[in-house]
């Protein structure tokens, strides 16, 4: 019987979530840069950030910034894979 490293399935984990190192990029840099008060990231996945807010100026703001926000995540990252960002409304 062979064992699997716990390093490796961590790693398989977090690909299937979505939690790719490009994911902890994003995170850092959305919440020195962006300053969005009260936008979460929730996930990532093909090139879209999903967030979510409680705030209708948030997603006013969000949608308003979107391309800026994006160019400034993808120089950041060092090349373009973010393509999208996705907001929900929490109540």
């Amino acid at each position: 019987m062979s064992w699997t490293k716990a390093s490796e399935i961590i790693q398989l984990l977090r690909k299937r979530l979505g939690l790719e190192e490009e994911f902890f990029t994003v995170e850092r840099v959305w919440n020195k840069e962006v300053g969005i008060e009260g936008v979460e990231i929730i996930g990532y996945k093909n090139g879209t950030i999903f967030t979510k807010t409680q705030s209708s100026v948030a997603v006013s703001e969000l949608t308003f910034r979107k391309k800026e926000i994006i160019k400034n995540l993808n120089q950041y990252i060092g090349m373009q894979k973010i393509k999208n960002i996705k907001v929900k409304i929490e109540a």
